[in-house]
């Protein structure tokens, strides 16, 4: 196995959009704004959409697709971006790892 994604550099200015937009919402542990935050113009999502695009589709992935993968790595955004608790590369290699999973499976089906 081994998916093998380019390695993009660190969004240092999506992050910092993270954590102001977050800022805004409101004070205390908010799972829900927490949420919104990353998702927020989906700006994330994008950035690594246009950094993969080109190998995601040779393999099948789509933009739903691979939206709805990254839904499950949520967590994992707010630990890079707000609360600094995994890197930018943990974050890249979980998301990676769950590509994989997901369309190797769909494949040998």
């Amino acid at each position: 196995m081994g998916l093998s994604l380019s390695r993009l550099p660190e969004p240092t200015n999506i992050k910092e959009l993270i954590k102001q937009i977050r800022e805004g919402l409101g004070k205390g542990d908010n799972i829900d704004y927490d949420s919104q935050a990353v998702w927020s113009l989906n700006r994330l999502p994008k950035y690594l959409w246009n950094g993969w695009k080109d190998e995601l589709q040779s393999m099948g992935v789509n933009w739903q697709s691979f939206l709805r993968i990254l839904k499950l790595h949520t967590i994992d955004a707010i630990e890079w971006a707000l609360r600094g608790t995994i890197t930018w590369e943990e974050f890249l290699d979980r998301v990676s790892r769950s590509i994989e999973h997901y369309e190797v499976k769909k494949v040998e089906k």
